[in-house]
């Protein structure tokens, strides 16, 4: 029997995995997570909790990404997951933006596999992930963009483009789009999108400036071009997500939204002086 069989026989005879459970909530920086084939979580160790900002795991239990965090990053990682799902291909040490705010800048490092029954039908994902800083550093591949990440969540706001920031990693265009697209799964524009639309999510739940101000100080070219962009990754239009999470009454902005009718306030009638008798 070869070191592979001899390895499945022991595992099979294995009983209750509590054991093997309960060291992985050991782990003190390693998040550990297992959902099924429909996103749905089936197991956190502690730290993947602490990251679903929840103090139990049987808070989590049967929900997915989206319950959790803003829409734009739960795609990201639901992205991944269906990835293996389909291909069964494993994801290892693929970069990803932290689940916490944009603010944060924060990095994470994760790698899923698939997960099969006894028929080899890939059933769910497992994967790890674990915060990017000075004590774990990132694949290498990484150092080289390093100076673009920290530009982009800096100056999001700014009209950055791929040219210049591969510049400031050193590279040409193609090497950077490439080696970019393979570590976050997307390309930098629709990233920097991203960053832009989680910090409108920000702003949205705690100020009252007007959706066009707004538009434009976050680097958007207008209310249109926002519009249409929150939309498609937050799956509402800004006003909406304004009016859920804060209950205001705000009236509608920039084109197509429709202005209440105005008030017309009645005019008094007008008095004519009576004609005295001649």
């Amino acid at each position: 029997m070869d070191t592979h069989r001899r390895r499945l026989a022991f595992l099979a005879q294995l009983g209750d995995p509590t054991p093997l459970l309960q060291l992985l909530d050991l782990l003190p920086d390693v998040g550990f997570f297992i959902k099924d084939q429909r996103g749905r979580f089936q197991f956190n160790n502690r730290r993947a909790c602490e990251t679903c900002g929840v103090g139990s795991e049987a808070e989590t239990l049967g929900r997915t990404d989206h319950d959790f965090w803003p829409k734009a990053r739960a795609d990201i990682y639901a992205e991944g997951d269906r990835a293996v799902l389909a291909h069964g291909t494993p994801i290892i040490n693929a970069i990803e933006p932290e689940p916490g705010g944009v603010d944060s800048g924060c990095l994470i490092i994760v790698s899923k596999v698939a997960l099969r029954d006894r028929r080899g039908r890939i059933i769910g994902v497992a994967g790890i992930h674990r915060r990017v800083d000075g004590q774990h550093a990132p694949p290498r591949t990484y150092d080289r963009l390093a100076r673009a990440m920290e530009v982009l969540h800096q100056r999001y706001t700014e009209p950055l483009d791929s040219a210049g920031l591969a510049r400031l990693a050193g590279l040409s265009r193609s090497q950077f789009d490439r080696h970019f697209q393979r570590l976050f799964g997307t390309t930098a524009h629709e990233y920097l999108l991203r960053l832009r639309v989680e910090a409108a999510c920000r702003r949205l739940e705690t100020e009252d400036t007007p959706l066009t101000e707004l538009a434009l100080t976050l680097g958007f070219y207008d209310h249109s071009h926002f519009s249409r962009t929150f939309q498609r990754l937050m799956g509402l239009r800004p006003s909406e997500y304004r009016r859920r999470r804060t209950g205001s009454t705000r009236r509608p902005e920039g084109p197509g939204a429709r202005s209440p009718a105005p008030v017309t306030r009645a005019r008094p009638a007008r008095r004519t002086p009576a004609k005295g008798r001649g």
